[in-house]
């Protein structure tokens, strides 16, 4: 729903509600009842609660400032206290008007009745419509459901007041005060309730359930291994939530950043109206040999790339070997001042490695070749795969060189339920009669079900 809308629906019910206020107070006094008046005052508590809730809507369409870098709900929150405490005073007058009527058996004038009467019903049908508008809208605006829930108290209170003025009208003296002492009583713990609600959220405490409801987020969120500092502050409809979550220090930030964001829109989804603040700390982890060794070989760009990591304990100490492959257009000079930095990287690392013997080479260039179009070779080979019991469909069989050698690539397929060791024997076999007929060359056979 847009924040038009929403300040439309609250604009009408505040019109309706304050006509209210306006009609039970003057019925009240016009034919002396309690009741009437007690209502009207209940009436006036949602008239200022809906004022309020009007304002925090419209000023919550406004961005930060600089004096007001949250924004301005908190507007929100002083105006609803003001206003409990002093429908609090209001409450505490009518109770002890009540009590005073009761002690001295005043009621309200009979012949008037049918005034009092059309007041009550006034105020039905009022609170019906606002009942009516407030639900269709209350889904999607926190404000609008507020105020939905007090037009059902309102609707409810006019009701004990019709129960009270008829009981009054046809002989039950104290009908209309003790209606009124309920109101009254009703009217006070919702204003304590409101005080204590916005003395809370000025305090910046949170709720206990929502704290919980957050915290099982941050745990169920795939790639989150664990967080800290979680604050979850209040103002008005709108909840501040900052935390940190700690990750994997192996992954990278894009992917810290999708963790980050997944947390985010999880936790509005099951707050509601929230400004989320998610900080992302690498953990450290305890990672295999080989990966911590080509964490620190892969810091230099110059080098492409880490293999045959061997680590032998002796008698005389633990000594470590690797291969690493740096740019073909370095120096040997260039390359062993590499290499020297790797070895006191690794020193600095794990200690307990008397010596680092570093094997430099360059990593080899991406290879150009051609297609080879012999028919001889592709007869031989295919003759070769027709003559294999277990094959049982040829896919393709391609021959091409490179500057290093010939190779031969075939696609095959073998029954879908055979084990893979016998598999894997077939291959083997067929990839050394390639050979055989072909001559020295390098054979990758891929297998698929048939």
């Amino acid at each position: 729903m847009s924040q038009d809308n929403r300040l439309r629906v609250l604009r009408w019910s505040l019109y309706a509600i304050s006509s209210v206020v306006f009609v039970e107070f003057l019925g009240g006094l016009f034919v002396n009842s309690m009741a009437l008046i007690s209502d009207a005052a209940h009436a006036s508590f949602d008239a200022v609660t809906t004022f309020w809730l009007l304002y925090a809507t419209g000023l919550s369409m406004k961005p930060p400032d600089a004096n007001h870098t949250y924004g301005h709900e908190k507007i929100e929150t002083l105006g609803g206290q003001f206003g409990g405490m002093a429908l609090l005073g209001v409450a505490g007058l009518l109770f002890y008007y009540s009590i005073t009527r009761l002690l001295e058996g005043a009621t309200i004038a009979k012949e008037l009745t049918p005034v009092a009467l059309l007041a009550v019903i006034y105020t039905m049908c009022v609170d019906v419509f606002r009942v009516k508008i407030l639900s269709k809208a209350g889904k999607h605006s926190p404000s609008v459901k507020a105020d939905f829930f007090h037009a059902l108290a309102d609707l409810s209170s006019t009701i004990t007041a019709l129960i009270g003025v008829t009981a009054s009208s046809l002989g039950y003296a104290v009908g209309d005060a003790l209606s009124s002492l309920v109101l009254s009583a009703f009217l006070g713990f919702l204003s304590v309730r409101l005080v204590y609600r916005t003395s809370l959220e000025l305090s910046d405490i949170s709720s206990t359930s929502e704290y919980q409801m957050v915290q099982s987020i941050l745990e169920s969120v795939d790639g989150v291994k664990g967080f800290k500092g979680l604050r979850m502050r209040k103002a008005g409809s709108k909840h501040y939530i900052d935390a940190t979550i700690l990750l994997s220090s192996s992954i990278d930030v894009e992917k810290a950043h999708g963790i980050a964001s997944s947390v985010e829109k999880k936790i509005r989804k099951s707050i509601g109206r929230a400004a989320v603040t998610i900080h992302c700390e690498p953990v450290k982890e305890e990672l295999p040999f080989e990966q911590k060794i080509d964490r620190i070989v892969s810091t230099n760009e110059r080098v492409k790339g880490v293999h045959k990591i061997i680590s032998t304990t002796t008698d005389q100490g633990t000594f470590l070997t690797l291969h690493i492959e740096t740019d073909p257009s370095l120096t040997l000079s260039e390359a062993h001042e590499i290499s020297q930095k790797i070895e006191k990287g690794i020193q600095h690392l794990f200690p307990n490695i008397k010596e680092t013997t570093v094997h430099l080479e360059s990593y080899p260039e991406a290879d150009r070749g051609q297609m080879v179009r012999e028919e001889t070779n592709l007869r031989k080979i295919n003759q070769i795969l027709a003559l294999n019991p277990n094959i049982r469909k040829v896919s393709s069989v391609r021959v091409y060189l490179s500057e290093r050698s010939k190779h031969v690539d075939v696609t095959c397929s073998f029954i879908g339920t055979d084990p893979m060791d016998k598999v894997h024997r077939e291959v083997s076999v067929i990839e050394r009669q390639i050979k055989q007929s072909i001559g020295e060359c390098t054979v990758t056979i891929h297998p698929e079900p048939f």
